[in-house]
């Protein structure tokens, strides 16, 4: 069994072995509720429906530095 510690705000961590077999990623939003004296959460229904694209949106960001498309594309092809 894995232990976190909650902090004096009421926050936890997440055990990475965990938020990496699920899927959780920093910015989602979770649901909380109580069940027999137990608290459980789920990632919000606004999260289940994640979409690859707006994931992918920015992972190249300063890779280029500060080149337009068509000064990158002109390097791609040798111009």
């Amino acid at each position: 069994m894995t232990t976190a510690t909650l902090c004096e705000r009421g926050q936890i961590t997440i055990p990475k072995q965990f938020r990496s077999k699920l899927g959780y990623r920093p910015g989602m939003k979770f649901d909380f509720k109580v069940v027999g004296g137990k608290l459980q959460m789920a990632p919000a229904p606004e999260d289940k429906k994640r979409n690859p694209y707006e994931e992918a949106r920015g992972i190249l960001k300063g890779v280029f530095g500060d080149m337009s498309v068509d000064e990158i594309v002109r390097e791609m092809r040798g111009c």
